[in-house]
């Protein structure tokens, strides 16, 4: 059985960057159909009537330099959100000039689309989501949230509207099918995340092993130089002896020479 070549750093990075793909692929294709499951049962007559609605209720955490607390926070009413739909539209009005704002929409892992603030200067980042599209969130743990910077500050009794569309997608402690899609995509994000890592550190390996033989091959340059120095100053004695041999001054004081090597 002939031995297994050993792959070079490039092939190993181009394996590892086509597991990544297949990865990231496979992640999209968990979220498509999380979304469609939830989406047909959505549909279903016991989404319509929640028991407790206060796990879907919008709640806004506002910090005004001392964090975000249990205490320094705003509810949506109940009102706020609408099951035919699955619409939230809410209007807040800041007590106290605030720094930055966290929005909460309930209690479950969801999904959220289109989120939207009354001022444009601000933008909702969500935190700990997957992000489906450019304003398509979801959510697989729970408490999801959203960071909102106020870098230049809102004043006391500022009012933000804050809208979006929102899936629960935990029905019941039950609901097998909601945690085996959860389990999947973690999963794959767990492997995209390996796969990277593990590319990263072949390009790290490879970046160090160019810079070694880089090394290696100004060693090499120098060490030449020195050779060819070395052969040039040689061969400059060995014109100069040449010369010293065949001059007349050589060939007239050779019988001195002679003279003096007989005395020794």
């Amino acid at each position: 059985m002939p031995p297994a070549t050993k792959q070079t750093p490039e092939e190993r990075i181009a394996e590892l960057e086509e597991q990544l793909s297949l990865s990231d692929q496979g992640v999209s294709k968990l979220a498509q159909r999380c979304l469609a499951l939830e989406q047909q049962l959505a549909a279903l007559e016991k989404h319509e009537t929640y028991d407790n609605m206060s796990l879907f209720r919008l709640t806004l955490y506002y910090d005004y330099g001392l964090g975000f607390s249990q205490q320094d926070t705003l509810s949506a009413p109940v009102s706020a959100y609408s099951a035919s739909n699955h619409t939230v539209s809410a209007i807040f009005e800041m007590p106290r000039e605030v720094r930055a704002i966290r929005l909460d929409p309930g209690e479950l892992p969801c999904y959220v689309a289109g989120i939207a603030l009354s001022d444009q200067r601000l933008q909702a980042v969500p935190l700990s989501a997957l992000s489906l599209d450019e304003d398509k969130s979801l959510f697989l743990s729970f408490d999801p949230q959203f960071l909102v910077e106020c870098p230049m500050g809102l004043p006391a009794g500022t009012k933000l509207s804050v809208t979006y569309t929102y899936y629960p997608l935990q029905l019941g402690a039950d609901d097998t099918v909601f945690y085996a899609m959860r389990q999947g995509i973690q999963l794959m994000q767990d492997r995209a995340a390996q796969a990277s890592a593990a590319a990263d550190a072949q390009r790290a390996l490879a970046q160090n092993y160019g810079e070694q033989l880089a090394g290696q091959e100004r060693r090499a340059a120098h060490l030449e130089e020195q050779l060819a120095a070395a052969i040039a100053e040689k061969e400059h004695f060995r014109v100069s002896y040449e010369a010293v041999l065949s001059s007349s001054c050589w060939k007239l004081t050779a019988p001195i020479r002679a003279l003096f090597g007989r005395k020794k």
